[in-house]
């Protein structure tokens, strides 16, 4: 049987693959202690390295071949016999806070619908796509953050529908670029928007306050800001130890809470710079979800 080649970073530590990111994730990793932060930066790493396995790719047929590497690699870390430094620090999560791989094999069948892209048809396909990308992603974590009962799933499910749906709403132009459209085409139909004016070169007036733009943007920050109520209802029922257990993914949350009212203000003109949380608002958002003044 022939050896699926490395895709590039398998050669890369966690901490190597993380620390080149740059994202609004790590900032929630700082306030846990030093096992903790490596569990979830193994999580983050594998995560990353998927991600931009098939994003990188120059073809689809290698993207596969990728993603089948990693889906060997998943194996291979369930066996006790990680072949790469990210899939050798998932090994050591998994034997010191427990739980499996299985939720990290439905990122992989996420990442898979980007190889063809055909876009969500429709609400339904849209949640899945959140889910396997995002909220699976938070069921991993859940036992390195010592979160593990039914309301913390509820909790990850919704922030993690929450969280994709505000990186959906962030990327609308880049994406289009790249020639991929998360956005159901049911929504796009009912708001009058072609799929190519999400590139930003149409007529002005689509762009414009009240356009049909405007109106898509609105219905997806809306989906957004439902999952975050969702996610913040969840929360208030859990008991204190699992709240303060959470405390990485509550920094997450306001961060991207904060990023949803920013994209909230830009509206439907999607053609300017991409927008951001300023490193030093992103501080002040953990120190307050920290003294507890934020969910």
């Amino acid at each position: 049987m022939t050896a699926i080649q490395a895709p590039a970073g398998a050669e890369l530590t966690a901490e190597v693959i993380a620390a080149r990111s740059g994202s609004n994730f790590l900032t929630g990793f700082a306030c846990l202690d030093a096992e903790r932060r490596a569990g979830m930066t193994a999580i983050y790493a594998f995560c990353r390295v998927v991600d931009d396995a098939v994003d990188d790719a120059p073809d689809a047929a290698t993207a596969r071949a990728h993603v089948a590497f990693w889906a060997a690699e998943l194996d291979a870390v369930a066996a006790g016999r990680p072949g790469t430094p990210i899939g050798g620090a998932l090994r050591r999560a998994l034997q010191r806070f427990g739980g499996d791989t299985e939720a990290l094999r439905e990122l992989l069948a996420g990442v898979a619908m980007d190889i063809e892209p055909q876009g969500s048809a429709d609400e339904e396909e849209l949640r899945l796509y959140c889910h396997r990308v995002a909220s699976a992603v938070g069921l991993a974590c859940l036992p390195v953050l010592g979160a593990t009962s039914a309301g913390a799933r509820t909790f990850a499910i919704a922030i993690g529908q929450a969280l994709q749906s505000t990186n959906i709403l962030r990327d609308l132009r880049p994406d289009a670029d790249g020639g991929r459209i998360y956005v159901p085409r049911t929504w796009l139909a009912a708001c009058g928007v072609e799929p190519a004016w999400l590139r930003g070169d149409a007529d002005p007036a689509v762009y414009a306050p009240g356009g049909p733009l405007a109106k898509l943007c609105e219905r997806l920050a809306a989906r957004a800001r439902e999952h975050f109520v969702a996610a913040r209802t969840a929360l208030r029922c859990l008991p204190r130890r699992e709240r303060r257990a959470l405390v990485a993914a509550r920094i997450m949350g306001a961060i991207y809470g904060e990023l949803l009212t920013r994209l909230e203000r830009r509206g439907g003109d999607v053609r300017g710079e991409r927008v951001r949380v300023p490193k030093l608002q992103k501080l002040w958002l953990v120190l307050l979800v920290l003294v507890g003044a934020r969910a």
